[in-house]
């Protein structure tokens, strides 16, 4: 089999072939998030994200996104705290013409009054379903009460600003950051030597914006009440491990995944399985380039909150890094790298992390011998950064609030 690899096109402009597929994905980082926002245009880039496929310089509605869906492609994007990435997946014969639909997306849109005022209706109505999410309230006030920083900013933005932009704010900032040094450009899959040839003549330029500081997270537990939540909804959260970290960022990976992926790692068996004290528990991590938050998510009734908070320190305290925990951790995060040279669209998330934060991208195989490296002390060390000492607590209730203090909450 042909080595995987990613090549560089030009500046800002990357490649990962994966031979034998017969899919490409294609995707434009910008460098457009809240965290460039100014106050009174909050969730302009999300509003922009949604506005720019209802019509640009070339094409109407129809014409951006039929063409693609017709050959059973993907075309669809996102918004995050510092970036905004815009992607198609199609078959890789469709590649070009998908290529220059996203590009006139991105660089080309058109902003009429007509659609700012279509998309600000559809904006409004995902705000008002955002509040009726107990998950989504949940993180929303992670982000707003124990986030010390930029990245506290909605990316929706306030029910004030989405009514309140207007489609001259729409245009001056797509202007501002729709800018050539401040787009990446990452395609993951197979794409025919002449098809590349309209990559190669894009003119992008090498720079990239990044959080002009980092963010922290604070000491603390902040509660949002809730009476529409049937359970509690619990996010317990640590200093977790920045992108730049060379030395612990793949052993935490492996901690991440023996402590929270699958039926068979920690959490699911001792809180889960063997306790019942929730339906599921899951954990995150949230990365920049020079910060990091561990997150563990949780739900369960009322009743059992206490018990559970009780229950999921006391383990930590008392863990103890056996070979049979360290080997699951360590094989299924193998595997589930090597699975991921087989989605192009996985791959694209993957990279976009890194591209997003204006890190150099390493392959997918880079990554699995960095993580095969990794040993028992490596993940203890870990654990000591990202588990041990004082968490922070954020959580929804529908009832009165709960008795949890900080000291409940120290490794």
């Amino acid at each position: 089999m042909k080595n995987r690899h990613m090549v560089k096109l030009g500046e800002n402009i990357y490649y990962y072939e994966i031979p034998g597929v017969r899919s490409a994905t294609i995707a434009f980082i910008v460098g457009s998030g809240p965290v460039y926002e100014p106050d009174h245009l909050l969730g302009i880039s999300h509003f922009i994200e949604h506005t720019v496929f209802r019509k640009t310089k070339k094409r109407t509605l129809k014409e951006i996104k039929f063409p693609i869906e017709q050959v059973g492609g993907l075309l669809n994007a996102w918004t995050d705290k510092e970036d905004t990435v815009y992607y198609a997946k199609v078959p890789s014969s469709f590649f070009k013409t998908a290529f220059n639909i996203l590009r006139e997306i991105v660089f080309e849109p058109e902003f009429t009054e007509r659609n700012v005022e279509l998309e600000r209706k559809i904006i409004l109505q995902e705000y008002y379903s955002d509040l009726e999410i107990p998950e989504q309230r949940l993180f929303n006030k992670f982000f707003e009460g124990l986030i010390d920083g930029p990245h506290s900013k909605s990316i929706i933005g306030t029910e004030e600003t989405i009514k309140n932009i207007k489609k001259e704010d729409l245009e001056q900032f797509h202007a501002e950051m729709y800018s050539p040094y401040n787009v990446k450009l990452v395609i993951a899959g197979h794409v025919d030597e002449k098809d590349l040839k309209v990559v190669k003549g894009m003119n992008l330029v090498e720079g990239f914006k990044t959080a002009k500081q980092s963010s922290k997270l604070k000491t603390g537990i902040v509660c949002d009440k809730f009476k529409e939540t049937q359970q509690v909804h619990l996010l317990f959260a640590h200093d977790g491990i920045p992108l730049v970290d060379e030395e612990n960022i793949y052993a935490s990976m492996v901690l991440k995944t023996l402590l929270g992926s699958g039926m068979s790692s920690v959490l699911f068996e001792q809180i889960r399985e063997r306790k019942a004290l929730v339906y599921d528990i899951s954990v995150s991590h949230f990365q920049g380039k020079e910060w990091g938050v561990f997150l563990i998510y949780a739900a369960t009734s009322f009743e059992n909150v206490l018990r559970l908070v009780d229950e999921l320190y006391s383990l930590f305290k008392n863990f103890k890094l056996t070979k049979k925990v360290f080997d699951y951790g360590k094989k299924r995060l193998l595997g589930y790298l090597e699975l991921l040279t087989e989605s192009t669209s996985s791959l694209i998330s993957l990279y976009t992390q890194y591209l997003a934060n204006d890190i150099p991208v390493k392959s997918v195989d880079e990554i699995i011998e960095r993580v095969r490296a990794v040993s028992e002390k490596d993940v203890e060390r870990v654990f000591e950064k990202m588990i041990s000492g004082q968490w922070s607590l954020a959580y929804v209730t529908p009832e009165e609030e709960l008795e949890v203090e900080l000291q409940n909450i120290y490794v």
